[in-house]
């Protein structure tokens, strides 16, 4: 059976994902980078100069006038901010990339993605009072070992899907990947973010995302995961068809302690996902 390193140097191998995504995101984290470097690398790829200059053009900015150059629309939108623009539009072509079934499918696990980014950042911002940009980041991609699996390892996959669908409650799916792929999406995940140079609350959040079993400080990035996956799942946003972990103690008490902020949150999620549709595209995504 492979093991987590195993399928990061066969997903490497096959250069599935695109080097200006990878530079882009390997400079956010480089305290020496200039603007001089991003703007290089942007040009590289014309579809990301045009949904980046879109991007801060459009009403989600709503700024009076045009920016029609990619160093000044990189000093609107930040650093934290392109970096995760870039890590959605490198990621979304590997969610389109295979056909789809009943119990797993790109196409839901994309949705799921980005259901949980936009619910992890309104809590960010809505709840804790926090910008919310590691936490998207966090969010968009803790899934992502699931598409390496499903490049390398799609039959093995399908039957750690359609076991785990058959059963009512237990262990989470990692267990279930762990024997019958010889290791799960988290350790695979976190191993791909430690080579793009992640802050290390998003790789640890990656790692632990499927650990309830534990109890980590809220807010934490870890923990607004945890909180934005299991909402997004009761919602039938899951990346199972019909399944849904249950949410720790810690956070069901937190929940329960601020079921009025969460209802209001909740209520304005569908103007927020309208709102970030240049961004996140979700809902075209949702209807193809």
């Amino acid at each position: 059976m492979p093991s987590a390193q195993n399928l990061i140097d066969k997903f490497n191998d096959m250069k599935t994902l695109p080097h200006v995504a990878i530079r882009v995101t390997q400079l956010v984290g480089s305290e020496s980078a200039t603007m001089q470097e991003f703007e290089e690398i942007i040009r590289l790829d014309p579809v990301l100069v045009t949904h980046l200059l879109r991007l801060v053009n459009s009403p989600y900015f709503g700024l009076s006038s045009q920016v029609n150059s990619i160093a000044k629309a990189v000093v609107y939108i930040g650093m934290k901010h392109l970096r995760n623009l870039v890590a959605v539009e490198g990621l979304r072509n590997l969610y389109r990339d295979k056909a789809g079934g009943e119990i797993f499918s790109r196409k839901d696990l994309w949705f799921h993605s980005a259901t949980v980014a936009i619910l992890s950042q309104m809590i960010s911002r809505r709840i804790f009072g926090e910008d919310g940009e590691d936490v998207f980041l966090a969010a968009i991609i803790h899934d992502i070992g699931l598409i390496i699996e499903d490049q390398l390892t799609g039959p093995e996959l399908r039957q750690v899907c359609s076991e785990y669908h058959a059963r009512e409650q237990g262990e989470p799916i990692t267990v279930l990947e762990d024997t019958l792929i010889g290791t799960n999406h988290a350790k695979v995940g976190r191993l791909l973010a430690t080579q793009w140079h992640l802050p290390e609350q998003v790789i640890e959040a990656i790692r632990f995302h499927h650990h309830h079993d534990k109890e980590f400080p809220i807010p934490s990035v870890i923990g607004i995961l945890q909180l934005a996956e299991f909402m997004a799942c009761k919602m039938h946003f899951g990346v199972v068809a019909g399944r849904c972990d249950p949410l720790p103690d810690y956070l069901a008490g937190h929940l329960k302690s601020k079921m009025a902020d969460y209802k209001v949150l909740l209520k304005a999620l569908p103007a927020e996902m309208a709102k970030a549709k240049e961004l996140y595209d979700a809902e075209q995504e949702r209807n193809e």
